[in-house]
This record gives structure tokens, C-alpha cells and sequence, in this order.
């Protein structure tokens, strides 16, 4: 919560070390010893509240713990944020009361620090007003000398509702900026856009609305005699070999300009105190120093799966001459070289978009990142280590930071740092137009120096971004604003262009700026900073969502150079969500879901794309059948990110009419802010969806993926390691109810370094036919490396989960569990060896342990006879407590029986949601399916006419003499199918006749035995 948790302590540590080693003393003011006193902001009303309240924090955790940590208190509990608006609408007082630490006087000035206030907010030192915020991402110094007293001192910070401030100044605007307010399924506040605050904590389609108010980070006071370092910021020029060191001090009013020094200590470069001289005056206290450091002696920051990340421990000292107060900062710094390559590509029209690190190119692999938290002070280091530490696992190298939430804390960035998750950084605008007016440009340019002066050290950055999806929401005319377009675009280049970019290039010309995201990069920059199309797939990079189409249809994904947003939900899973409903709104259709999913259609959309590929059958209960709703549906996405992600991989090397060159995938998103459906791949405490395991395998750093091509089966590689690997490829055919393989091919193949590479390609007929499948319904293939057993394997499904024919029920039983000794390097507290056994093949076979937060070692994976897993333990548990709270479940438990549900009134599926259920043909493919049915047809009714004719002709003339038999008198003898040893040659035609055989389903029948048809063309 907001309470001083050790992660809250630990954040409030880094924090505050930042000025004890910048002076002698610094006393805290921060705590559970606040007041919070609300008052209704509506005129006329006399509303009056007052709880306990705690900084770092925010009014609705104080709220929370006023009222008792009681599961339906919760802010997230049902419908809780639509019932505490009142709050969001109340002004509030926070206040404290301190005595002065007698040291703290002993320094010729006294300064109040506040880090971050949100956001509305007058700043009062024993009734004095000191100063005013308006920018929740602005850090504040107020001098309080004369002003704080050596005994009792009386702190204020007075907030003024932000909903109220939002539409206080859309009332002020002379013309409309819109969005005026979000979608009515996202129950939030308006005018977001107008407040330089969250912008999604107004709400958005994955999170709660609160608009909430409070000292959201460290305050304190701070004693200073002449100066202190306040900041410290580091960057190399590969050009000139040579760190530059610039930094920002706080002068007393008592320093005449005069001369200091920066001394720069890195041990393991053998650089002891290098001293320079600066120039300062308290016109413009900042400096900038370089220090020669030849690259030849640096050893390199790689992203994650590159290389490893070396970080130098750099200390640099401040000191004013004649001044006996030094103070000094202490950063890890990785020396890396970072280029976005926008060029010209052969064969297309467009340019390429990728990141080279180091001279390397690198496909960039990943997820978007948005607040670990709807209240962003109780984030503590824990949940950045588990997420940041998930994505690693999951052989992630890059987290977009979305435009919409925060800057996160410094110890995000140092994660990043240690693990090599490369950073792309948006500014914190998102999905609205915005005001260019002076005061709002001031403080955003103050913004935006606060958040590059404090991340800009990081070698994890390497992008800046001025924005999320505002350029195409000019361009495309999402808020009807074409008819006034040059006005909104005057707005969009003074803020993004003039500002924020001008801003940003000023303070560091190492890393590369875009105006947006989604954008054209160099060709919107030519087309005037709004391109027509910012999605073209030739330029920039592209957000992709398409919830109507199959999202296993590869043909319908773009081909883009860089794939920053894509995705599909997935609900979360049943202990997740029951934290805060209960049992009775975890059903279909319930008035809870229905609610929470912010995303229009959401459920649904959920629905079309499970009842395309799976069936689902009757459960005892609504709860039970909804439960395996939630697990197909993770199943379903992971199926879907696994698809759409490997498309863009397999694009990296290859250009088709002009499109391709694809070097990255960032799928939307990696976490939650609460329990919720949404695309993300992490649920709201950390436990990972099916998504996540998946991922683990489609990001790893060598991986296959087959692909249907028509009638064919396509295996490729895809590689990001740096040398070439030869290997022996394996594809067999199973049965989906049998241990054993049908028939099994090796070939001996290539797999190309930093590259994709199509490996094999069989026709699928052939294939089946040739290991003796009857169709295919009834086989899939597993395909593996047979040397490299640590890459996972791949399967490739010949028909549809819901048309498989042969699956059996599998009995999985655990058969030991032992706690081990965790490694080092887990972030798990402890971790248990879990043996299972099955008595047939299961397919993604889910496991979760009731109760107790951790993950496994993999998950959503197929099994036949034994199956060894690891559990990682979060909290403390047992062995005994692990066995009896694991819960599995797999394929057929949710998708195999007799009575699979269509639609009745109990589940309410919709009539659309089912109209979506296809005919799926067995033997014949797409276009040939619908030739060769046609030519039957056509077939059919002439031989049915010449059949009429000869019945006419017959009883119309009684001469004609009756023949015995409508066969000639000669018959040719009987073609037969015989399979060649060859898969290439499955039908050896006898004489000049051909044999085929036709397996059809109807599909609106349950249980479909099938109809064979044979049938012959001489």
C-alpha cells in the first residue's frame, strides 16, 4: 500500500542518499504520521473528511487504510472505483507537524525538497505559502530560510481536485482540445489532456479511473552553507572518445560567482580524482565537463541475449572554491553506442527502422510496459524486480515505457541497467490533442529536463519518444478535427517538435528523438511532422490491432519495419480475480466482468476467437465453465501473440512487394495495474499467463516456426545469436492420443546467424499420407533440433482444436515434489522439483498453485509419459502445501466430451459469437476446396441431366433395347492410391485415372462421424 513498506523504505533510501552524499544532513518528512483533511470541491456543499495519512502515498490508499484492510475495502474490489469518485472530487489537505532537527539549523540555508507532488497543489511552511505545482513530474526546491522554525513547524500541501482542475481549464480553453472525455466502458474523467498528470489515471481500457491526489514521492528538508550537487548526468561521445560529465548544483544566496571543481573518480579505468575547473554563478547553476577515455579501453553494455552488461561505477565530487562543503553523486554507467538506421532498402520504396547497439544490428524483443501499479507510489522494488526480471526470463531485450503512465523510478532504469532490457522512452503523452499555450509549453519543458537530467545516465535507454499514437490520431481524424486540421497540427509541431524535441536534442545528442509512436520517422519528418499514413508498413514503426480477423491467419498481418504495439486479451485467471469479486461474478456474461473490461467488446472479442479454433464443453457449474473459458482464452492468446510475433520475425529477412525488413516486436503489453482482461502477458501480482511462457519460447534467441502456406507446411529458423549453427532438424508425425510417433524425418540444415531462414517445406497432404495419418484431423507434427535440446520444440497443427479427432483424457498425476536449492540468480524466496506423469498425451497442460504467488519453470506446455518442472516460490511455503494447492488442467478437460456447448441460455454466448463457426475442410485447402467442390457440382448436374434425358428417352420409346448394366461392356480395371516411398509422389496413377478421397464433416452436428467419399476421373 502507501504505507512505508521495505520496498517503500528502500525507494525512499535511494531517494534521500542522492543529497546525504550531496551535503551533512538532510531530515525526512515523510511517514505515516500525515493528516489528510477533504473537503467537497462542488459549490454549496459542506462535505468534510479526515483520515491518517501516509507519504510516499495517495489519498486512495489513505482512504483504504481509514476505512480497514477488509477484502471488500479494497480500491480494486468490484466496483469500488466507480463508488469512491467522490473522493477524486474532494480537495485535500495533507499536513504534518515536525520539530526542526536542532543540525538542520546549523546550515546558512534551509531548503524544502519535494519530488513529486499529485499534482494541483499550493506548498505551505507554517502557514507561509512557499510555491505552487502543477505538474505531477516536476521535482520542486523551496528555500525556507527564515521560514522554518527551530521548534514546531506546521507543513501544508494543499490539493485542489484534478477532475475539478481538468474541467475547470477545458472551460477556459478558446477553442475545443479534444478528446473531450473516454469511452463510457472506461467510467473515468474528461479533459486528462488539460492536467500534466498520469493521463491514465483519469482511466483508460486496461485501468481504473481514481484521479487521485497526494505527495506521491520523498519530501524533505535539507541544510546547505554554500552549494550542493543536485544532479549528475553522464553520456560518451564515440566521436571524440570522451565522457561527458554535466551537472546541476543549488547555490545560498551567499555565493558570489566564483570558480569550483568536479573531480571524476572510475576505479576500474584507473581514473582517481581527474579535476576540472568550472565556472559558478547562480544565473545558470549547471556545468559541463569531458573526460578522455579511449574506447579501446572500454568494455561494452549489451542488450540482454548480446552480450553481457558492464557497468562502471563513476563518482563525481562538486566543490565551490574556498568552500569546505563538498558534496558528491555516485552512478553505474555502461558505455554503449546506440543508432536507429533509417536508410534506403533495396526492392522497396520505403526505409529501414531498426537499432544498432554497438555497431550490431539487433532485432528488438519485447512488450510496452505501464504502471505496476493504479497508484504508482506503492510500486516498491520487489514488483520492478519481478517484472523486469520476467521479462528477461522471457528472453526479452527492450519494454517500451508507454506515454500514458509515469517516469518510472530510478531503481526501474537500474534493473534495465543490470539486465539489459533496453528502454524505449515516451514522454507522457498518449491518445489525445493537447494545448501549446506559453504557461503549458513552460512546464513541460521543465518536465521533460527533470525526467532527461535524472534517466538520461541510463545505458538502457535508447530512444526518446514525444508521444503515444497522437500523430495518428491527427492524421486519421480520430476526434474529428479535420476540418480545423492546420490549427491541431500548429499545436502538435509547437509542443512535439519546437518543445519536446528541441528540448531533448539540447540535452543529449546520443540517442535518437521521434516525435511519436506510431510514426514514419524520417518520412513523417518530410512530410511535416504528420504524415498522411503513419502507419505505413514501408517507414517507422506500426501498432496493429485486429480483433475481427483469425488472429492465427498470418496473411493478415502487416509487414512492417518495426511492430511497436499488437495484441489480444485474455482474462486473468480465477485466483487472480477472486482477490476482489466474488465467487458468483465469475461467471459469463456477469455484470462484474462485463464492467471491468474497459476494451468495447472486449469479452466478446475474447469469445469469437476461442470458438474459431476450440470447443468448449458443459461444466457442473456456471463457475467451473467460465474457469475453463479464462484458461482457453490465455490459451488462445498465447496462441495468437506466438503467431503474430514469429510473422515478424520470420520478416526480418525478406522483402515482399516492398514490405518487410521487420526488426522488432513489442507486443501490447507486459503487466496490469490491476485484476482485470487485458492483453497483458503478466497478471496484476506477477503471475504469468500462458502468454508469458509462450513468449519465453517465440523470443528466444534461436526458435522455430512452421507456418500452413497453402497446402504446404514451412519450417523456418530464427536466429539473433552472432554465429551460424548446423544442426539436425526433426519432424514428426503424431497421433493426438498416441506416446509414440507415426513417422519421423531428419534432415541435416543451416541456421544462418542474426537471420530467418526457411528450413523445409513438404506438402501437408503428402507428409500425412506418407506416415499413414488417415487425415487430418487426426495427426499433428512436433518439430525439433536434435542437438539442441534446450530450444523448445515447435508443433504445427494440420485442422482446427475443435475438429482433431483421437485425443484422449489424460490422467496426470504428481508423483513427487522437493524442495531444491533456489539459484542465485531466481528471484524466487523458494523453489520446489515437481514430477509429473500422464497416462496419454496432453496438450497445454496448465499448472497453478492455489494460494501461493510464484511461477513455473514452464507452463502451457505438451506432455506425454513424464514431465520434471520447477516451481518458484515467492512467499514462504511447503512441500506438503505446494502438492495439495497444485491444480492442472489441459486440453481435454476443457475442450473434450460429449456434450460441448453451442449455445443456451445458461452461458449466453451470443448468436453472432456462434455464427462465427465454420465448416473447416479436411483433405482439400482454401481455393482448391471450393474448384474441386464446384467441378463435383457441375459434374453432378450434368451427369444428373443426361440421366434424365436417358430416363425420358427409355419410356418415351419402347423400341430402345433395355441394357443390363449402364458400365460399358469392357471395364477398365479399378485404379488404386499407392503410397511411395517418396512423400513428394503419394499417388502412383494407374493407366490414365486418378483416385481421391474426400473426409467431410457437417459441421452443426456434435458428434460427426464423417462421410468418405471415393471417387475417380479417367
Amino acid at each position: 500500500m502507501c504505507h512505508r513498506s521495505h520496498g517503500s523504505l528502500f525507494w525512499i533510501a535511494v531517494q534521500l542518499l542522492q543529497f546525504i552524499s550531496g551535503q551533512d544532513y538532510i531530515q525526512d518528512l515523510g511517514g505515516d504520521d500525515w493528516k489528510a483533511t477533504g473537503v467537497s470541491a462542488l459549490p454549496g456543499m459542506n462535505r468534510f473528511q479526515q483520515v491518517k495519512g501516509t507519504v510516499p502515498g495517495c489519498i486512495h490508499t489513505d482512504w483504504y487504510d481509514h476505512i480497514g484492510h477488509r477484502k471488500e475495502n479494497d480500491p480494486f474490489y468490484r466496483f469500488n472505483d466507480g463508488l469512491w469518485k467522490d473522493i477524486a472530487d474532494m480537495n485535500w489537505v495533507y499536513e504534518k507537524t515536525f520539530i526542526a532537527d536542532q543540525r538542520l539549523g546549523e546550515y546558512k540555508e534551509q531548503w524544502l525538497v519535494c519530488e513529486g507532488l499529485d499534482t494541483i497543489a499550493n506548498i505551505s511552511l507554517n502557514t507561509k505559502l512557499l510555491g505552487t505545482s502543477k505538474n505531477m513530474f516536476v521535482r520542486h526546491f523551496f528555500n525556507v530560510t527564515g521560514v522554518m522554525q527551530d521548534g514546531f513547524n506546521l507543513m501544508q500541501v494543499s490539493f485542489e481536485s484534478a477532475t475539478r482542475y481538468a474541467n475547470r481549464s477545458s472551460d477556459a480553453l478558446k477553442y475545443s482540445i479534444p478528446p473531450e472525455c473516454p469511452p463510457d466502458v472506461q467510467h473515468g474523467y474528461c479533459h486528462v489532456n488539460l492536467i500534466r498528470k498520469q493521463q491514465s489515471s483519469f482511466s483508460w481500457d486496461w485501468g481504473p479511473g481514481f484521479a487521485s491526489q497526494g505527495i506521491w514521492k520523498p519530501i524533505y528538508m535539507i541544510g546547505v552553507n554554500e552549494a550542493v550537487l543536485t544532479d549528475v548526468s553522464l553520456s560518451y561521445d564515440w566521436g571524440s572518445e570522451a565522457l561527458g560529465v554535466d551537472v546541476r548544483y543549488l547555490l545560498t544566496g551567499s555565493v558570489l560567482p566564483k570558480w569550483g571543481s568536479i573531480q571524476i573518480f572510475i576505479d576500474e579505468l584507473s581514473i582517481h580524482n581527474r579535476s576540472h575547473v568550472i565556472s559558478v554563478n547562480g544565473t545558470n547553476p549547471t556545468a559541463s565537463v569531458i573526460e578522455k577515455i579511449p574506447a579501446e579501453n572500454l568494455e561494452l553494455w549489451w542488450p540482454n541475449g548480446q552480450g553481457e552488461q558492464k557497468l562502471y561505477n563513476i563518482t563525481v565530487h562538486f566543490q565551490v572554491d574556498g568552500s569546505h562543503e563538498r558534496s558528491f553523486r555516485t552512478l553505474w554507467f555502461g558505455f554503449r553506442k546506440v543508432e536507429l538506421v533509417q536508410t534506403r532498402i533495396d526492392s522497396s520504396k520505403g526505409l529501414s527502422f531498426y537499432f544498432k547497439i554497438n555497431g550490431r544490428s539487433v532485432f528488438a524483443k519485447g512488450s510496452n510496459w505501464i504502471p505496476g501499479d493504479a497508484f504508482p507510489s506503492r510500486v516498491t522494488k520487489s514488483n520492478y524486480t519481478n517484472l523486469l526480471q520476467s521479462a528477461k526470463d522471457a528472453n526479452m531485450n527492450m519494454l517500451r515505457v508507454w506515454g500514458g503512465g509515469v517516469y518510472e523510478r530510478d531503481e526501474f532504469y537500474e534493473l534495465a541497467d543490470s539486465m539489459g532490457i533496453m528502454i524505449w522512452q515516451d514522454f507522457m503523452f498518449a491518445c489525445a490533442l493537447y494545448p501549446s499555450d506559453p504557461s503549458f509549453l513552460e512546464s513541460v519543458t521543465q518536465e521533460i529536463k527533470e525526467a532527461m537530467w535524472r534517466l538520461k545516465s541510463h545505458p538502457s535507454i535508447v530512444l526518446w519518444a514525444g508521444n503515444n499514437e497522437n500523430e495518428a490520431a491527427l492524421a486519421t481524424n480520430w476526434y474529428n478535427t479535420s476540418d480545423n486540421f492546420e490549427r491541431y497540427k500548429k499545436d502538435y509541431v509547437a509542443l512535439y517538435i519546437d518543445t519536446i524535441g528541441k528540448t531533448a536534442k539540447q540535452l543529449d545528442s546520443t540517442r535518437p528523438y521521434l516525435s511519436s509512436s506510431p510514426t514514419n520517422g524520417a518520412e513523417t519528418q518530410s512530410e511535416g511532422w504528420v504524415a498522411k499514413n503513419p502507419y505505413d508498413a514501408h517507414y517507422g514503426d506500426v501498432h496493429y490491432y485486429n480483433y475481427d480477423a483469425d488472429c492465427l491467419d498470418w496473411t493478415k498481418y502487416p509487414k512492417t519495419r518495426f511492430a511497436s504495439e499488437y495484441g489480444y486479451q485474455s482474462f486473468s485467471s480465477v485466483q487472480t480475480m477472486s482477490a476482489v469479486s466474488l465467487s458468483t461474478d465469475l461467471i459469463w456474461n456477469s455484470s462484474f466482468l462485463i464492467y471491468r473490461n474497459h476494451h468495447s467488446d472486449g469479452d466478446e472479442q475474447i469469445m469469437k476467437q476461442i470458438i474459431k479454433h476450440f470447443n468448449i464443453t458443459s461444466a457442473d457449474s456456471k463457475e467451473e465453465w467460465f474457469s475453463n473459458v479464462v484458461y482457453l482464452s490465455q490459451i488462445m492468446q498465447g496462441l495468437c501473440y506466438k503467431g503474430e510475433t514469429e510473422f515478424y520475425r520470420r520478416s526480418r529477412s525478406e522483402i515482399v512487394d516492398g514490405e518487410g525488413h521487420t526488426m522488432g516486436a513489442l507486443y501490447w503489453q507486459l503487466n496490469d495495474v490491476w485484476q482485470t482482461t487485458s492483453w497483458s502477458s503478466i497478471e496484476y501480482g506477477g503471475s504469468w499467463k500462458a502468454l508469458h511462457y509462450f513468449a519465453k519460447n517465440f523470443f528466444a534467441n534461436v526458435t522455430l516456426s512452421v507456418i500452413q502456406d497453402g497446402t504446404f507446411m514451412s519450417v523456418y529458423s530464427l536466429s539473433d545469436v552472432n554465429q551460424a549453427i548446423n544442426v539436425t532438424l526433426v519432424i514428426e508425425a503424431r497421433l493426438w492420443g498416441n506416446f509414440k510417433p507415426l513417422h519421423s524425418w531428419k534432415t541435416a540444415v543451416k541456421i544462418d546467424a542474426q537471420s530467418s531462414k526457411l528450413l523445409r517445406k513438404e506438402n501437408i497432404n503428402n507428409l500425412l499420407q506418407y506416415a499413414g495419418c488417415k487425415g487430418k484431423e487426426f495427426c499433428y507434427t512436433e518439430i525439433y533440433l536434435e542437438e539442441l535440446p534446450d530450444v523448445a520444440p515447435t508443433y504445427f497443427y494440420p485442422a482446427s482444436f475443435k475438429n482433431i479427432v483421437g485425443m484422449k483424457k489424460p490422467i496426470i498425476q504428481v508423483q513427487s515434489v522437493v524442495a531444491v536449492q533456489p539459484n542465485s540468480s531466481e528471484i524466487a524466496a523458494q523453489q520446489y522439483l515437481i514430477s509429473l506423469t500422464s497416462s496419454a498425451p496432453a496438450f497445454f497442460v496448465m499448472l497453478e498453485v492455489i494460494g501461493v504467488k510464484g511461477r513455473f519453470s514452464d507452463n502451457a506446455f505438451h506432455m506425454r509419459e513424464r514431465k520434471v518442472l520447477e516451481f518458484h516460490a515467492w512467499e514462504s511455503t511447503s512441500v506438503d502445501a505446494v502438492k495439495s494447492s497444485l491444480r492442472i488442467k489441459s486440453l481435454a478437460d476443457t475442450s473434450l466430451g460429449d456434450d460441448v456447448i453451442t449455445a443456451d441460455e445458461n452461458v449466453l454466448v451470443s448468436e453472432e459469437v456462434l455464427s462465427d463457426r465454420i465448416p473447416v475442410g479436411v483433405w482439400l485447402d482454401d481455393v482448391q476446396a471450393q474448384l474441386a467442390f464446384g467441378v463435383c457440382g457441375i459434374l453432378f448436374l450434368l451427369f444428373f441431366a443426361v440421366l434424365l434425358v436417358c430416363v425420358v428417352m427409355r419410356f418415351s420409346n419402347p423400341h430402345l433395347k433395355k441394357r443390363h448394366s449402364l458400365l460399358p461392356e469392357s471395364t477398365p480395371q479399378k485404379p488404386t492410391a499407392v503410397v511411395s516411398r517418396h512423400p513428394e509422389e503419394v499417388f502412383d496413377h494407374t493407366g490414365s485415372c486418378g483416385a481421391f478421397l474426400l473426409h467431410l464433416q457437417d459441421p452443426s452436428k456434435i458428434e460427426d462421424e464423417g462421410v468418405q467419399v471415393m471417387f475417380y476421373v479417367r
